[in-house]
């Protein structure tokens, strides 16, 4: 029951771009860059006098999920589109979904807007 539960919050959970980040749309693919904040990215900054990006290029799909982590899309929403647009199961596209949005949390690329707030 509590596994039930737990899948329901987080399906109804809304990620969201971290204010850390910029992206852009390149064809089929996303570039994020993330403005460094460890101590070799202050470093440099304060050297440099600008700001230092790592980046991450994500694929078509990645990108395609990217692109829906408003704060206004759900994890549902968001796995339910990866359904009809990649002819997924709904199994494939929550596990597939739950991964990605973990590693880019961990990476601090999204935060997670409150489910009720609109």
């Amino acid at each position: 029951m509590e596994q039930g539960k737990a899948f329901l919050q987080f399906s109804q959970q809304k990620p969201r771009w971290s204010e850390q980040v910029e992206w852009q749309q390149r064809d089929e693919k996303v570039i994020v860059k993330i403005r460094r904040s460890d101590w070799l990215g202050v470093l440099l900054r304060w050297l440099t006098s600008r700001p230092v990006y790592r980046q991450i290029e994500l694929d078509e799909i990645g990108g395609f999920v990217w692109s829906l982590c408003d704060g206004f899309h759900s994890v549902a929403d968001i796995a339910q589109e990866l359904q009809q647009r990649y002819q997924l199961s709904r199994r494939e596209a929550f596990s597939s979904l739950a991964e990605f949005l973990s590693q880019l949390q961990k990476r601090g690329l999204i935060c997670w807007e409150e489910a009720n707030k609109e």
